[in-house]
């Protein structure tokens, strides 16, 4: 079979983040697993996903963009139930502990109000997924931008393009690896986006 095409794959892959598709060919995300994608959004990071075997759920804080997803998953995974796509706090997940072989959150713990919503969102994150799974956390961080944004309150900073984010450092990450028992599948990994913010990638394993 000729591979696809250069303009194809777009129609495969949709917009995945590049450090997902990274986990990918990594043979993290199996056929057959239970992932969760918290934060989804209008599904950006699921389009493969839905149309390669993976049982897909998503939560998300809009209603709207959960109509958006619950349309997209119709189209690419029509065997999955709407269901599978709600409309949910991720600091208050209703799902089982244990559940889930991955989860990801992709642009979205930087939305954090404080320490303690940062710190409950990711602790419920840890509690669906299964033993030996992983968390995927894409977010902005102050890693490589220290001492170039404003800060307002205790990780809370005036971001360049005008919101207020709350945005972790390594110590922060630490501790929490060190509460939940976590492995660190992946080096940290931070991107500067010129004077505009710093995005990194923390990639967990969840002990047996």
């Amino acid at each position: 079979m000729p591979p696809p095409s250069l303009s194809s794959l777009s129609t495969i892959f949709g917009n995945i983040d590049i450090y997902l598709f990274d986990q990918l060919l990594k043979g993290r995300i199996q056929e057959g697993m239970k992932l969760l994608d918290a934060g989804c959004g209008g599904g950006r990071n699921i389009a493969y996903l839905l149309q390669s075997g993976v049982q897909v759920s998503g939560v998300d804080a809009s209603a709207e963009a959960v109509k958006e997803v619950q349309q997209m998953a119709a189209t690419l995974a029509p065997h999955l139930s709407s269901h599978n796509f709600i409309f949910a706090d991720l600091s208050a997940l209703p799902y089982s502990d244990s559940y889930y072989d991955v989860v990801l959150c992709s642009a979205v713990l930087h939305f954090a109000k404080d320490r303690q919503h940062f710190i409950h969102m990711v602790q419920e994150l840890w509690r669906v997924l299964l033993p030996d799974g992983m968390l995927f956390c894409r977010f902005s961080t102050t890693i490589g931008m220290e001492g170039k944004l404003r800060r307002v309150a205790e990780h809370l900073y005036q971001m360049p393009h005008g919101p207020i984010w709350f945005l972790a450092d390594e110590d922060l990450l630490q501790e929490l690896e060190s509460q939940l028992q976590a492995e660190r599948l992946e080096p940290l990994k931070t991107v500067l986006v010129e004077h505009e913010r710093s995005m990194t990638t923390w990639v967990l394993r969840k002990g047996g």
